[in-house]
This record gives C-alpha cells, sequence and structure tokens, in this order.
C-alpha cells in the first residue's frame, strides 16, 4: 500500500497536460512582491515632509507603510500556501490529499 502514497507535487507534474486532475491538483497561485508603488508614494511623503507640508508626507509615509505591509503578508501567505501543497501527499487508492504529519483521514 505504500507504492500507492506518493508527494502531490510528483504526481502532479506526472499528469498529462490535457488530464482533467490537473488543475484540481494544481500548486496554489504564486504572488511576486511589487515594492514600487509604496517606494514611489514613500518618497513623495518624504519630500512633503522636508518642503514643509509635514501631514500630508507624515499620511503618505504611513500610507506607503500599510500597504508594504500588506504587500508582505500577502506573499508571506502565498509562500506558506506553497511549502503546504510542496508538503501534501496523495493517496493513489483513496485519492485524497493529506499532510504526512496528519496522515489521511
Amino acid at each position: 500500500m505504500a507504492e500507492q502514497v506518493v508527494k502531490l507535487d510528483h504526481y502532479y507534474l506526472a499528469l498529462p497536460d490535457g488530464s482533467a486532475l490537473k488543475s484540481s491538483f494544481a500548486p496554489p497561485a504564486t504572488r511576486a512582491a511589487s515594492y514600487g508603488v509604496p517606494l514611489v508614494v514613500a518618497a513623495a511623503g518624504a519630500f512633503f515632509v522636508i518642503d514643509d507640508a509635514r501631514v500630508l508626507g507624515l499620511l503618505l509615509l504611513l500610507t506607503a507603510g500599510v500597504v508594504a505591509f500588506v504587500v508582505s503578508r500577502g506573499v508571506d501567505e502565498a509562500r506558506r500556501a506553497r511549502a503546504s501543497w510542496e508538503r501534501q501527499m496523495f493517496c493513489r487508492h483513496c485519492a485524497i490529499c493529506f499532510l504526512p504529519e496528519t496522515g489521511p483521514e
């Protein structure tokens, strides 16, 4: 029975391209970190702080920090989902996915 249990990513890669199962076992989407917008907003905020529009500058700096935090949280969540997917096992006999530490249910 142990030969029926394989890593999910290996099983997914072994599926033919036209397989209907390919979409149901697909890895979670990756998310690239795009810090360009927060960086531009932070630069504009720094400019306004230096140019004596302190309230607007501080507001822009705060906005840039919050947006950068949200972007980094999204990237971390996508990385955790991908790591969990890569750890998953697949039982060909039962047709279920499970994590090795929890075992099949």
